[in-house]
């Protein structure tokens, strides 16, 4: 077989932009973009699915010029990089709630180093990361997540704009439930925090003999840690359920 027939400029250029669109994806997609995995794995998956996927892909039917390569490796770039912000804002969602809690039970000098970003987070932000990474495994969401790269092999040909006023609105709404979903999952904790402050100031008020650092910081971690248990089951659900929305609205937008 001659496979120097092979190296046509249309089949060239088809590998190298199906090369960066999983190169892309797999650098900004939640779990494969750990900094705790090395570059040359993550290169060498990258292509190994190149060459799993090229020949199921149509090949390019564009003008093969450099302004129009150029275009189309910047499409693929970009379309990685909303599609992994997408994603990742709902992990980022229970990091907030994590930062929330941390501050009310006073536990935000109890930082530790998030060896997936390499960044200093709080100790109740890590342990909901690695819940949420365990339930994100469990129902099967990184393969969920290779089916929607595969889905746009194909409703996205190469050198094809995706709609991108679209995912920006849908990125600017999820900002907006940012605050509110975080604010919603650590409210409980909020509010037996606040709860516990008004009762220690009465008791200290008709106790001044009270010791609020001895006895009423322990009691108020250990009703926060309490209600954390009661509600985690809850929050994995909500994560569950908004990442599996995500995942579908991105389907959606391909």
């Amino acid at each position: 077989m001659n496979y120097a027939a092979l190296l046509t400029d249309q089949n060239v250029v088809t590998f190298f932009l199906l090369f960066i669109r999983w190169s892309a994806l797999l650098a900004f997609l939640p779990v494969f973009n750990y900094t705790t995995i090395p570059m040359n794995i993550k290169v060498a998956f990258a292509m190994w699915f190149t060459f799993i996927t090229f020949p199921l892909v149509p090949l390019v039917q564009f003008p093969i010029t450099t302004d129009r390569v150029i275009l189309a490796v910047l499409n693929e770039v970009t379309f990685g990089f909303f599609t992994g912000i997408a994603l990742q804002m709902v992990f980022m969602i229970l990091q907030f709630a994590g930062q929330l809690v941390a501050f009310v039970m006073g536990l935000t000098m109890a930082n530790i180093v998030d060896p997936s970003t390499g960044m200093q987070t709080p100790v109740t932000s890590q342990i909901f990361n690695i819940i949420a990474l365990t339930v994100f495994l469990a129902a099967d969401g990184h393969h969920l997540m290779l089916l929607l790269v595969a889905k746009s092999l194909h409703s996205m040909p190469f050198g094809e704009f995706f709609d991108m006023q679209h995912m920006g609105d849908y990125l600017f709404a999820e900002m907006k439930k940012f605050f509110t979903l975080g604010l919603s999952l650590a409210f409980p904790i909020l509010s037996i925090s606040l709860l516990s402050d008004i009762i220690f100031g009465m008791i200290m008020k008709s106790m001044p003999q009270f010791n609020l650092l001895v006895i009423g910081f322990p009691i108020k971690i250990g009703l926060s840690i309490a209600v954390l248990i009661t509600i985690l089951s809850s929050m994995m659900f909500m994560f569950k359920k908004e990442i599996l929305h995500t995942i579908q609205v991105l389907s959606s937008f391909i």
